[in-house]
């Protein structure tokens, strides 16, 4: 009888043990503050790099510490053309301010920062799909000039006109933080997502795991700008079935933490937008 229940005791340790293992873990042109992706490759459930073990304090960047920024960048169809009018050039940001904001955002990281500390930019646009325009080592080295050349074609040009999938951008950033992790790990690790519209994907379980992801791996550190419409419907929902709205949708990317919002009605605002999260 003793011997039996030593191995009914051992049982139960090795089925909680197991079990640990296996369980998965805008108003006006100025901007106003606002009140997960698939599986990484090894395997479904499996953590990334960053995932395991990733210290992040809060704030968008801090003097005295390096700095790993990833600006996840739509580039959609209705940048370039109004859905509702379907007019050429209507869009909300044909002119490409975003670009110009991002610029601006560079510009105040190196009045916050000292000129010597490392600050690494990595650039991902989507629409339907995902493209990673490369990663800069070195940024407050950089002129505006050089920062241009890399990024603003893949950015701003070849218009784009497909719908809106958040997951894509989502998880061709997490791969290149993967990817940038095996180089070299910074101290401070940030995230800028920009839209002007609400997410379309088709997958809600996929994207709601992407948006788990990237909170997980960037924690407290996901900041988010929105251009202009806010009364499109997402595809995500809350608990009674309802559709979400864009800034809605917007708030679940970042973690659902108003502060790290912002919201700009017209493209005239993003600049001040992009500077101010450098302060955030």
């Amino acid at each position: 009888m003793k011997t039996e229940m030593n191995l009914l005791a051992r049982a139960s340790l090795v089925a909680v043990g197991l079990t640990a293992v296996f369980m998965p873990s805008c108003s006006n042109s100025s901007f106003n503050s606002n009140a997960g992706g698939p599986p990484a490759a090894g395997g479904k459930g499996d953590k990334s790099p960053a995932e395991n073990g990733n210290n992040n304090p809060p704030g968008f960047a801090a003097a005295g510490k390096t700095l790993d920024l990833y600006v996840i960048m739509d580039k959609s169809g209705s940048l370039y053309i109004d859905p509702s009018t379907q007019q050429p050039n209507s869009g909300s940001d044909v002119a490409c301010k975003r670009f110009d904001a991002m610029l601006d955002l560079v510009d105040s990281l190196r009045t916050k920062l000292n000129s010597n500390e490392e600050v690494r930019l990595t650039v991902v646009t989507f629409s339907k799909s995902a493209k990673n325009l490369g990663t800069m080592n070195s940024l407050l080295s950089q002129s505006r000039k050089d920062v241009s050349s890399k990024f603003r074609a893949g950015v701003c040009d070849n218009p784009d006109y497909d719908t809106t999938n958040y997951e894509r951008g989502i998880s061709v950033a997490l791969q290149s933080h993967d990817d940038n992790l095996r180089q070299k790990k910074l101290d401070l690790e940030s995230v800028v997502f920009f839209s002007d519209g609400a997410a379309k994907d088709k997958d809600t379980g996929i994207l709601q795991e992407s948006i788990r992801r990237l909170n997980s791996t960037f924690s407290s550190r996901v900041y988010g700008v929105l251009l202009g419409r806010t009364n499109d419907q997402c595809v995500l929902r809350d608990s009674n079935g309802r559709n979400l709205q864009t800034q809605e949708c917007m708030l679940k990317v970042v973690g659902n933490e108003s502060t790290k919002l912002l919201s700009v009605e017209d493209a005239n605002g993003l600049s001040a937008a992009w500077s101010d999260l450098v302060n955030k």
